[in-house]
């Protein structure tokens, strides 16, 4: 063979031998380098993803409406004024309807002694201090007695002092005449009080 022949040979099988050893070292196409600095960086901290819409907050409950307040006491307008034949329809009211006499009592009603109202007893609630002794039965003052039918009351005479403030109403258990007199009295005498108090009358002391 030609020597010459024979060299150009060589050389190119030599060079086919460098592109198949460069094909294998080249890093595969997608492939980071790890020589690359880039590609052994540590990536950002990627932002957040918008936080979803927020968590709906429970509905407030529907307030509770308040309890209608109890029906106010109604009084004639005239039961209230601080006069004579204001306290007379005023009185008349109060035997008449409980609720009147609950609306119209002081919390505490001062028991004082008949002869000297300035001595004070006891003080008691509207309860304590019993029901009201003083009654209407057939357009005629009674005495109220637990136990009696409206039939069985006793009559009361009664007397009505206005005095500033206050209207006493003193009472005591009575037998008439056909001609509406007293004939004669019978038992304790007793009293009530009433005072004018925030644009009415009140019951705030009991005498016996």
């Amino acid at each position: 063979m030609d020597w010459g022949i024979a060299m150009n040979q060589a050389r190119t099988v030599a060079a086919a031998l460098v592109l198949a050893l460069a094909g294998c070292n080249a890093p595969e196409a997608g492939k980071a380098n790890p020589a690359d600095p880039a590609a052994t960086a540590t990536p950002a901290s990627a932002e957040p993803a918008p936080a979803g819409p927020a968590a709906a907050q429970p509905a407030l409950a529907e307030a509770t409406p308040a309890a209608p307040a109890g029906a106010a006491v109604q009084l004639p307008a005239e039961a209230c004024v601080k006069s004579e034949d204001g306290f007379a329809s005023f009185f008349e009211q109060f035997v008449y309807q409980a609720n009147v006499r609950s609306a119209y009592s002081a919390p505490k009603i001062e028991i004082r002694d008949l002869k000297d109202p300035g001595k004070l007893l006891e003080s008691q609630t509207p309860q304590q201090a019993g029901p009201f002794k003083i009654a209407l039965v057939d357009n005629q003052w009674s005495y109220d007695e637990p136990g009696k039918q409206a039939g069985q009351l006793d009559r009361v005479k009664i007397d009505r002092t206005l005095s500033g403030d206050r209207m006493r109403v003193d009472f005591v258990k009575a037998e008439f005449s056909p001609d509406e007199e007293v004939v004669k009295t019978l038992g304790k005498p007793e009293a009530y009080v009433f005072e004018f108090k925030q644009g009415c009358w009140q019951l705030t002391q009991q005498l016996r």
